[in-house]
This record gives C-alpha cells, structure tokens and sequence, in this order.
C-alpha cells in the first residue's frame, strides 16, 4: 500500500511540474457556459463540445451529457457523437439551454479532421439559434479550424473559433499522455488559463480541472467497462454557484484507440 502511494505520489508531482512549466476521457462540454471547464477542449481525442477543438482523432463512440446549477433553474442536455478512422473524423454535437422561463437556446456542430499518424488538422461549422419563449428568435454561425501536432507524448494544438458577428477567439495549448494512465493538460484562450489532471485505473478515473485568474475548480468522477462509460462531475467558480454534469457514453470498440 504505502509503495502505491509513492507511486501516485511521483506522477502527482510530475503533473504539477509540467502545470508550472507551461504556467479526456468522458467529458464532453455542452452548450452551458458554467461547464465549459472539464472540456480539455484542445484534447486529441474524445467526444466533441460547443469548446472543443475539431482538430482531434478519432475514437469512434457517442453519447450525452447533461449539466444543470444549484438552486437556480438552469441546465443543458447534449448529445455527441464521433465515426472514423486512421485518416479522419467526422464528429457532430447538438445541445439545449434554458434558463427559467427567459430564454432558450439550441446548438448544432459538425466537424471534420483530416488526419496522420501525428498530424490533425480540421474544421467545423456551427449553428446556433436562441429565442426569448413567446418573443423574438434570432440565429447565429459559428466556424472552428484547429490543428493537433503529437510528438512522442505531448501534443501541441491551436485552434481559432468565432461567430461571424463577432471576432475570432484563438486557443493553444499542450496535452501530455504518460501511458495511459495519466494525462495533464494546460490551456489558453488569452482570458483564462486551464490546468487539469486525469488519473486512470482500470475501470475508474479520477480528473480534476483548474482555471485561473477568476479562480474555478472542477472535479470528475468516472466509471468504465467494456463499450460503456457513466461519470459524474461536480464545479465551483469563484462569486457564483456551483453546477453539476452527468455523462454516459459508448464507444464502438472494447478499447480506446491508442494516439502517438
């Protein structure tokens, strides 16, 4: 037991070294801003979100997803699912808002990579529709281009996301898969900056998702066996009210496909 403990305690350290250095699993992220942090949104593979970058290989699988607040009358359900193989993927992801009776939202992406044995470069197109019950409606486009370049255990990634009423948003990150067993990530949009950690066993994961300056934390909690996949997350952001996240998901092969 206590040589366990050591173990976790070397890769422990190891993650918050490479957090300093450069200051997925279930987890897909819906359409709910409050639930944006578990994402890892430039990951190299996992179902795609409303964060996600469109640059990933693919792992065929599906599934969905609901988030929802404490105390308030606000949540989001979505569904994703993704289908490919060595050279490329095809994602789509739908979602739905509401909050209280005041306002709707839905969401539709659909994503394509083109991709190489270290190498993915895609584009996505979104298109988003929100209305106020009984009132106005009015709908948006969004497009994403990403690119994911893995090298040994790190991938490097970029990716440029934005309505075409708005400005383009830009994100880069790292990702490092040690075998399987953890992986960390640190992200940056030039708001915020995402740090997280993902420990796997052999069925249970543990992942855990930090996001600074306006402090968040997240905490995930999930479970696989054979095809099938459920998790359960839980955050808190800095002045504001916790949320919570379901997920269950199934993936179309017994194992995940291994990424270089």
């Amino acid at each position: 037991m206590w040589s366990v403990f050591l173990f976790a305690r070397k890769w422990i350290l190891l993650v918050v070294l490479l957090m300093l250095l450069v200051a997925q699993g279930l987890a897909f992220d819906g359409r709910a801003y409050f639930a944006s942090l578990l994402a890892g949104g430039l990951s190299p593979m996992g179902l795609g979100g409303f964060n996600s970058t469109p640059a990933r290989f693919a792992d065929p699988s599906y599934g969905t997803s609901f988030y929802w607040m404490d105390v308030v009358d606000e949540f989001s359900w979505n569904l994703s699912l993704e289908f490919g193989n060595d050279v490329y993927r095809v994602g789509a992801f739908a979602s739905y808002a509401s909050m209280d009776s005041l306002y709707r939202n839905t969401y539709w992406e659909f994503a394509f990579a083109r991709t190489w044995t270290h190498l993915a470069v895609g584009v996505g197109y979104g298109l988003d529709m929100e209305w106020i019950p009984g009132e106005s409606l009015w709908a948006r486009h969004r497009l994403k281009a990403g690119v994911d370049y893995g090298w040994r255990q790190v991938h490097f990634a970029g990716m440029l996301s934005g309505f075409t009423d708005e400005g383009v948003s830009p994100m880069v990150g790292v990702h490092w898969i040690s075998d399987e067993s953890v992986r960390a990530f640190a992200e940056c949009d030039f708001d915020y900056l995402y740090v997280g950690a993902e420990f796997h066993w052999k069925y249970f994961d543990v992942c855990t998702s930090y996001r600074f300056p306006d402090f968040a934390v997240a905490v995930q909690l999930s479970f696989r066996r054979g095809h099938w996949g459920a998790a359960y997350a839980r955050g808190f952001q800095h002045n504001s009210l916790g949320w919570n996240g379901v997920h269950v998901s199934r993936w179309l092969k017994n194992e995940s496909r291994k990424i270089n």
